[in-house]
């Protein structure tokens, strides 16, 4: 039987309704999947920016490590593991263990057995005698007028003169006349031409306090007066450095072409101010030669200038300045340098600490063996010495090469013959500690005064000081020479 109508139309309906019923539900699913997707689209924003800050914060933290790092390390350095000088460490920081590179001799401080000494001791022929005697008997306190002779003791007292003040001595210059009617004067005496002038001992004194221990005018002007009785002026002491620079004039002349030709030459520089800039010190010398001169650069331009390494015929030993490279065919770096450097990398960089401390070993074994090889007599290391020197060297290298980079294991390697040519050549230190003493009374004369008002007056300092510090290389008394100076007689220095 066929449906009627009514319950065609009634099934229509549900249909209808259960097709709008699913149309909502999925207008309901895509609405929840937009939602969806919308916040998987927010997280996945939200994901990016945390990676992102994550990859910031990662990049800020490594800066601030190596910023610490950094501060660690220029905190943690001083004279042991840097080129600083040890006046520049910290008095309140703790003192690291010694690392000297000197070698203990095994003797007890003090004096040492068969060393003379210099204990004072009496003199045949004192400058004067006081007799004392005994008023009266010590017994019977009777007078001693006319008692005998028993013995007498002497005590000698060694102890400066009072001050007399300076003794003055006139030059009369005669004039003659001949009967040939000219009038001849006597020539005159160096030093003795004015009216009045001071001679040439107090001038030395004054260079001498100057000069050689870095005292101020004024304070040189006080002690001289307290001391002396000798009433100088400030102004007449500060022009006594141009004086010696134009009576030096040979003396420098001789000392560069002497330090030219020599087998060995120091070299090193240091900073300074002058005229109110900054300039560099330059120092080039030998065990028994000092010279020094001023310049506003510090590199190549200067030594240049300074005319001593540009003809150098010899070994320069010096820093690992690049500038130093240009002269010379042979060199020797510092060794104390790299020891300090070593230090550094051992005590504030652990990834390359292992092999810092083999390439300190393989220095010092160096070190040591060449100094046997010299109490020994010989004058030169073996062949398989010298190959095993060599060959540890390298070892060290190559296993530094396989670990994180570092510029200083890039020097090692290109510069290894200029770091181990002190075995090579008996004659070549091991270090240039040499300069480094030779300018280190250039920095006390810095930190004294501040450096110099004038570049003239730098430059005159220079000279002298060049002159003092030869002078006492050679085993001269610097108060001698200087007097001669003074007195026209310059003194040029043995070139051996």
């Amino acid at each position: 039987m066929a449906p009627s109508p009514s319950s065609s139309n009634a099934l229509l309906e549900r249909v209808l309704a259960r097709v709008e019923e699913l149309e909502a539900r999925v207008t309901e699913l895509e609405t929840e999947n937009a939602a969806k997707d919308a916040r998987i689209a927010e997280l996945e924003a939200d994901n990016a920016q945390l990676r992102k800050d994550n990859t910031r914060l990662r990049e800020e933290n490594a800066q601030i490590k190596a910023e610490n790092a950094q501060l660690r390390r220029s905190l943690g350095l001083d004279s042991t593991n840097s080129s600083q000088p040890p006046s520049t460490d910290k008095p309140w920081k703790k003192k690291p263990a010694p690392r000297s590179l000197r070698e203990r001799s095994g003797n007890k401080p003090g004096k040492q057995p068969g060393d003379p000494g210099t204990t004072l001791c009496q003199r045949a022929d004192p400058d004067r005698v006081i007799d004392h005697y005994p008023p009266v008997c010590g017994g019977c306190e009777a007078p001693l007028r006319a008692a005998r002779p028993a013995g007498v003791r002497a005590c000698q007292v060694f102890d400066l003169p009072e001050p007399a003040g300076l003794e003055v001595t006139e030059h009369r210059y005669h004039r003659l006349r001949c009967s040939c009617g000219h009038t001849t004067a006597a020539p005159t005496v160096p030093g003795a031409a004015a009216p009045a002038c001071y001679g040439p001992r107090i001038a030395a004194v004054g260079a001498y306090l100057t000069s050689a221990h870095h005292l101020p005018v004024e304070r040189t002007a006080e002690i001289m007066g307290d001391l002396l009785a000798a009433r100088v002026s400030t102004g007449w002491l500060a022009g006594l450095a141009r004086r010696a620079h134009t009576l030096l004039e040979g003396f420098d002349a001789a000392v560069r072409q002497a330090i030219t030709a020599s087998p060995v030459v120091h070299a090193d520089e240091t900073g300074a101010r002058a005229a109110g800039a900054g300039h560099w010190v330059h120092v080039a010398g030998t065990g028994a030669l000092t010279c020094y001169d001023l310049h506003p650069k510090r590199g190549r331009e200067a030594m240049d200038a300074f005319g001593i390494l540009p003809s150098l015929d010899g070994v320069p030993v010096t820093d690992a300045l690049g500038s130093y490279t240009a002269y010379g065919e042979a060199h020797q770096l510092c060794c104390a340098h790299l020891l300090r450097e070593l230090n550094a990398l051992i005590e504030f960089e652990p990834d390359h600490a292992a092999w810092a401390k083999n390439m300190k070993d393989v220095l010092l074994g160096a070190r040591d063996l060449v100094a046997q090889a010299r109490s020994a007599g010989r004058t030169a290391l073996s062949g398989e010495e010298w190959a095993g020197i060599g060959h540890r060297y390298g070892r060290v290298i190559a296993f530094a090469k396989a670990g994180p980079h570092h510029a200083l294991i890039r020097r090692l390697d290109e510069r290894r013959a200029d770091y181990l040519r002190f075995a090579a050549n008996f004659a070549v230190p091991f270090t240039n500690n040499a300069a480094e003493r030779d300018l280190r009374m250039v920095k006390l004369q810095v930190k004294v005064s501040g450096g110099w008002r004038t570049l003239d007056g730098a430059r005159y300092f220079c000279r002298l000081r060049s002159f003092i510090s030869t002078a006492r290389k050679q085993h001269h008394a610097a108060m001698d020479k200087l007097a001669e100076l003074f007195a026209g007689n310059v003194w040029i220095p043995s070139t051996t």
